[in-house]
């Protein structure tokens, strides 16, 4: 078999605490190497026009900024068209600030392009299957990484009124020290919550009780009170985290203008593509969608299997606040004008949290594949709240998976008692303690949602920050963390400001990029060729009598997974595999046994369903047998003789 690797960074990914054990030219920016919205366009459109035959390029949809969200289609010129082929979505970059996401859904739409016709594997598996590939969901957003000031943000560019108080966007952050990074402030203040780490005087821990008064510090973002409410940065330029803005389980207890499910124009289009109906083609075209590949700041591909969800907040409005909008459910007893109103329990939440037991299996395997073909054994992960990958699984209902590419990695022979600790929620951790400045802007649900692996707002409240150091110590020549510098705050008085390079813990160096691209390439393949194929057996008649004739069909699921996972089953949102059956005549044709049409909702792989008919007929007459598997490998036809 031939094969093809266009890429030749080598590099290992076993490592005793962290990521990648290569050791890294510092980089003057952390977006070097990477494509900004401009050249993320122009490799596209190569793409596309280097190889016409297997691609299309199309916008669906643009942002608030009027930038285009790219899907690139690809799939062989052989077997049926497109839509009719099983589908993998590839999606990414849906937080801003996980730029790393785009790059490798590139590298895969790279890799099948230039594989195709040269590779085996590749060209069978285009050959029977389509790829949509939306690598930059969030453009918008995405640009901030490319900024002459870096600052990290998961939002797209929507301007919202973070802090309730009817403005809009009015407090963001300053580059006070003038190094082009938004950072950390840190200021001694008794009535704090964090303390100088004795063993690293880069670190700040989590206050204890026994922890002397003197040695309390208050942390804040980078930048000044601009609007006087004594909060710093908490509604800067931004606005909705893409990841967080998805329908399943974003959540009820709204707070803030324009923050509803589906709120964003990167959302609507990607919804839109997924499920709109086309009147020329008189269907919804991507029904033929089997699975959903993320990259984004969730995993459960190699920080777990199946899908958890997490628990969705809103941060309250400060105390005093008028007029706040909020949603809120009002029961009345009986509802008649005038009659007191009586709280009643909201009802309970509908919407399934986890995957389904009948699913765990498919998810396992699916994330052992991934760990034998990209090396990455394990990784830290929050729960995702309002995501794409929950409303892939949950509402979409075809298997979702998501991969962070780029997080802390355990040492597996520490044993799972540390894995445990490791991958609590954020939410857990000692930032959910912070001072209300620097809560503001982590709890932002309808900005951050899904905070980054690790400690969000650059602290160390029981995170990993001390493996990061680590980490950059030994293979990083020490660079990505900014040293604490006095600095004279005309607000605050004296402060220092440091901490982590934004973007460092969520984008690896470029230079790591190809083989990332490569290995997952491989996974993406692995994982389309996964679906399942549903075949028809060639049809058998039996005469029965002159004019009684039993015809027999066998359909078998080839592939590794079900038709629909359980919970398709459960959304009803899978198209059913369809068996029909017309005659040639119907006056003198008649069913004596059986229906005309057969609707099955699900065919387990490697199992088979046999079907029978007795058909009254005169000899002779023919009979026409579709079989109609959306998700399953398209329509099959067959034509049969009663004789």
């Amino acid at each position: 078999m031939k094969t093809v690797s266009r890429f030749t960074t080598a590099f290992s990914l076993l490592v005793v605490l962290l990521v990648f054990p290569l050791q890294h030219t510092a980089q003057e920016s952390p977006a070097a190497g990477y494509h900004d919205y401009a050249a993320l366009s122009t490799a596209l459109k190569r793409l596309a026009q280097q190889h016409p035959r297997i691609t299309e390029l199309q916008s669906i949809g643009k942002t608030v900024k009027g930038r285009d969200i790219w899907m690139l289609q690809i799939s062989g010129t052989a077997g049926s068209d497109p839509h009719s082929k099983q589908a993998l979505l590839v999606v990414g970059n849906a937080e801003g600030d996980h730029v790393i996401g785009s790059e490798v859904a590139l590298g895969i739409a790279e890799y099948l392009t230039s594989g195709y016709g040269q590779d085996d594997t590749v060209t069978k598996v285009l050959d029977t299957r389509t790829f949509y590939i939306v690598p930059r969901l969030n453009p918008d957003g995405a640009e901030q990484f490319f900024a002459s000031i870096l600052r990290e943000d998961p939002g797209n560019l929507n301007p919202r009124d973070d802090d309730y108080d009817w403005k809009v966007d009015e407090d963001g952050p300053e580059d006070l020290n003038g190094d082009g990074l938004i950072t950390l402030m840190r200021v001694k203040d008794k009535q704090g919550e964090w303390y100088v780490s004795e063993k690293d005087p880069r670190l700040m821990k989590k206050k204890d009780n026994d922890t002397p008064l003197d040695r309390l510090y208050k942390i804040y973002p980078e930048g000044f009170d601009n609007d006087g409410d004594e909060l710093y940065n908490e509604d800067g330029p931004g606005g909705f985290n893409i990841n967080r803005n998805f329908p399943h389980n974003f959540g009820y207890r709204f707070r803030g203008i324009k923050v509803y499910p589906a709120s964003e124009l990167e959302t609507q289009a990607l919804i839109d593509f997924m499920t709109r109906y086309d009147p020329e083609l008189k269907t919804q075209p991507r029904r033929n969608i089997c699975g959903v590949l993320l990259f984004s700041k969730y995993d459960n591909l190699a920080a777990g299997t199946g899908i958890e969800c997490g628990t969705p907040t809103f941060p309250e409005p400060p105390s005093g606040a008028a007029a706040v909008p909020r949603m809120r459910m009002i029961f009345r007893m009986g509802g008649r004008r005038g009659q007191q109103e009586a709280p009643r329990t909201p009802p309970r939440d509908p919407q399934p949290k986890q995957t389904e037991s009948r699913d765990s299996s498919l998810f396992k395997s699916v994330s052992d594949a991934y760990k034998n073909l990209t090396g990455i054994k394990n990784a830290l992960s929050a729960k995702p709240v309002g995501s794409i990958l929950e409303y892939a699984y949950f509402q979409f209902g075809v298997p979702a998976f998501s991969g962070n590419l780029w997080s802390i990695r355990l040492d597996e022979s520490r044993g799972p008692a540390m894995k445990k600790a490791a991958v609590k929620p954020e939410s857990k951790t000692g930032a959910a303690s912070m001072d209300r400045a620097a809560m503001m802007r982590q709890m932002m649900a309808a900005r951050g949602g899904a905070g980054r692996t690790g400690p969000s707002s650059q602290t160390s409240g029981g995170g990993n920050d001390d493996k990061w150091l680590a980490w950059l110590d030994q293979h990083n020549d020490g660079k990505g963390f900014v040293a604490w510098a006095p600095y004279t705050h005309k607000q605050l008085g004296e402060v220092e400001i440091g901490g982590f390079v934004p973007y460092f813990r969520i984008n690896p160096p470029a230079d790591l990029i190809p083989e990332l691209s490569e290995k997952n390439a491989l996974f993406a393949l692995d994982l389309a060729s996964r679906f399942a194929e549903i075949h028809m057996d060639k049809p058998q008649v039996s005469k029965l009598s002159s004019h009684l004739f039993e015809v027999k069909i066998t359909l078998h699921n080839t592939g590794t997974f079900p038709y629909a996972t359980a919970m398709g089953q459960r959304t009803r949102n899978v198209t059913p595999i369809v068996l029909q059956m017309s005659f040639e005549n119907d006056d003198s044709m008649k069913l004596f046994g059986g229906e005309k049409r057969i609707d099955l909702q699900n065919l387990a792989p490697g199992a088979e369903q046999e079907y029978r008919w007795m058909i009254i007929s005169p000899p002779g007459k023919t009979v026409d047998v579709s079989l109609w598997a959306r998700k399953g490998g398209g329509r099959t036809t067959a034509k049969i003789v009663l004789r």
